[in-house]
């Protein structure tokens, strides 16, 4: 039995050295808490690194799109410019807009002394008519007024001054006397042919009427027209 005992001890110590270095190697190959930890951090690491590439690279093709969409911009700055201008006179000559200038106000009002003066006479004699302004301003239109109103109401293509029964209607607003028209023009020239027409008429027979001249130091102000246009006939061609 003795002999068996030395090669049995021999392979015991083998068998108990050759077990502890196996737990030893396993032990270095089974991370500690710290490790895991770290491979975590340096996972989340990579993966915001990614997606900051990503978002550069978006950022890059957009700033890229912003100078094209400018490039293109700056090139048809003047084709904006120049229809912006077309609109605008276009609305100029609509009566679209407010506007000054030099000119010529005219006031008329109903002959009350007169119809005193005259009881028993007709009444419609001593009255401003629809008639009396629009023949005024056809002739300041054939003065070449550039810009009319009557009472605030700017006339355009479209207005109608008419009479409905003892009212008179300018843009189926109602307007009572004393009657202003305001007229932006040569305000010689539109002097001259008042003078030479229905105003003058007026003057004539007794109506109260007067008018002013305005100049580039103290122009004359118009309103916009702020009625509707209504086709109903018209189509573009």
């Amino acid at each position: 039995m003795r002999k068996w005992i030395l090669p049995i001890t021999f392979v015991c110590i083998i068998s108990g050295l050759l077990l502890a270095l196996q737990f030893k190697i396993q032990a270095s190959q089974t991370p500690t808490p710290t490790e895991q930890r770290n491979e975590i951090l340096v996972g989340i690491i990579n993966n915001l690194e990614n997606e900051i590439s990503t978002y550069q690279q978006r950022i890059a093709e957009i700033k890229a799109e912003i100078e094209t969409i400018e490039d293109v911009t700056a090139s048809y700055q003047d084709d904006i410019k120049y229809l912006q201008q077309k609109v605008q006179k276009a609305k100029l000559q609509a009566g679209l807009t407010n506007v000054k200038g030099r000119g010529i106000r005219i006031t008329l009002d109903d002959n009350k002394s007169g119809l005193l003066l005259a009881p028993n006479d007709d009444p419609n004699r001593y009255i401003i008519h629809y008639e009396n302004i629009l023949n005024i301003i056809t002739e300041l239109k054939l003065g070449r007024a550039e810009a009319i109103s009557v009472n605030g109401q700017r006339i355009v293509s479209t207005s109608e001054i008419r009479c409905v029964g003892n009212v008179i209607l300018v843009n189926t607003t109602r307007l009572a006397p004393p009657f202003e028209i305001k007229a932006i023009g040569d305000p010689d020239r539109l002097e001259e042919i008042l003078l030479a027409g229905e105003y003058d008429l007026l003057k004539s027979t007794g109506f109260p009427v007067s008018y002013e001249k305005f100049t580039e130091e103290t122009p004359l102000e118009i309103p916009a027209y702020t009625g509707t246009f209504q086709f109903n006939y018209t189509t573009l061609n």
